[in-house]
């Protein structure tokens, strides 16, 4: 199943005031709905609860690919995106899609999930030790938890589009003016003071310590790249500017191999499955 950008646009751009904030939305959307409709398409998939569902408009477009499974979105709409939940409540409920406005931390459901998956929200959390904890006694006994974001090991922040200079507090000293500008322009204020940076060794870590069985999906650099090459609506490429533009150097040169694969310089994205623990 291939998702078109221009057939999202023709159905979702007049839930938005703007091009921009569409396109943005959407090209999210189809870079997260290529990394989960897999797992979903299994027979043993059939309870999906996405964190921070947002627009809604992911979970949308899956219910409709798959008429048989119960899908749930749940979101607080806050730190930021709280115009999202505008969109969100222009789509409709439906008996296979549950929009859930409500926060996790204090949520509770009668169902356990075969998948739970985040896209861009980890980075969001406040306690994300405690959110993988919640998770695992969510899931079903055969699930599995996906988080997508990013990987702040490597010294740059993607929202903003600025290197990290040693530590959160620092950055924002160098950058206050080009961070407040940002959320100023595109109305997510607080998007700032909600990051928490969260990086691959240290999630490793507590996975480690806490016996869970996890892994980290490498081949999502390669689908990363990908994106900027053939994003279908040309905005992520822009948004990313003089970085996109070093990284399909890099590609090109197979610097990219280099650092990444034989230097191991931590790639700045990562896609992880964690499984239900055993008791």
């Amino acid at each position: 199943m291939i998702l078109k950008y221009k057939n999202l646009k023709d159905e979702y751009i007049g839930l938005f005031n703007d091009q921009e904030k569409c396109d943005f939305v959407l090209t999210d959307v189809l870079f997260a709905f290529n990394e989960i409709y897999k797992i979903i398409d299994d027979s043993k998939t059939n309870t999906i609860l996405e964190i921070g569902s947002g627009t809604s408009i992911l979970l949308n477009e899956l219910s409709k690919c798959f008429p048989n499974k119960k899908f749930f979105g749940l979101d607080p709409h806050q730190r930021g995106y709280s115009g999202y939940e505008k969109i969100s409540k222009k789509i409709s409920n439906t008996k296979n899609l549950s929009l859930i406005h409500h926060d996790f931390k204090e949520f509770n459901s009668e169902y356990s999930f075969d998948l739970i998956f985040s896209f861009n929200v980890f980075e969001h959390l406040q306690d994300q030790n405690e959110y993988i904890k919640k998770i695992d006694y969510l899931l079903s006994t055969t699930g599995k938890s996906i988080i997508l974001c990013p990987n702040y090991d490597f010294p740059y922040e993607p929202h903003f589009i600025i290197p990290i200079i040693r530590n959160k507090e620092i950055t924002y000293k160098i950058f206050k003016n080009k961070i407040n500008k940002h959320e100023k322009r595109t109305g997510e204020i607080g998007l700032w003071n909600g990051l928490n940076f969260c990086s691959k060794k240290k999630i490793s870590n507590f996975l480690n310590k806490n016996n869970f069985v996890f892994k980290f999906d490498a081949s999502i650099k390669d689908r990363f790249f990908k994106r900027i090459d053939d994003d279908q609506s040309s905005y992520f490429k822009k948004r990313q500017g003089v970085v996109a533009k070093i990284a399909k150097l890099a590609r090109f040169l197979y610097l990219d191999k280099i650092i990444f694969d034989i230097f191991k310089i931590p790639f700045p994205y990562m896609k992880l499955i964690i499984e239900k623990k055993k008791k």
